[in-house]
């Protein structure tokens, strides 16, 4: 099972939320929307820079 991270679980729910009609799709949201995924590619990029250090690490102890 892969988490998710935050900013991904809030654009995930903005998208939902338009989906059903609670939110407008305008302009301003479509900028958070984009924001959020810039967001969203940084941690995913962060974390997989993290795991490889770790894995790195482990590598060196053997």
């Amino acid at each position: 099972m892969t988490s998710k991270s935050i900013p991904e679980l809030l654009k995930r729910s903005l998208q939902s939320h338009m989906a059903e009609a609670d939110l407008r799709e305008d302009e301003e949201m479509q900028d958070i929307i984009t924001k959020l995924s810039t967001l969203s590619d940084k941690v995913a990029a962060a974390k997989a820079q993290v795991l490889a250090k770790r894995a790195q690490k482990a590598v060196d102890k053997i």
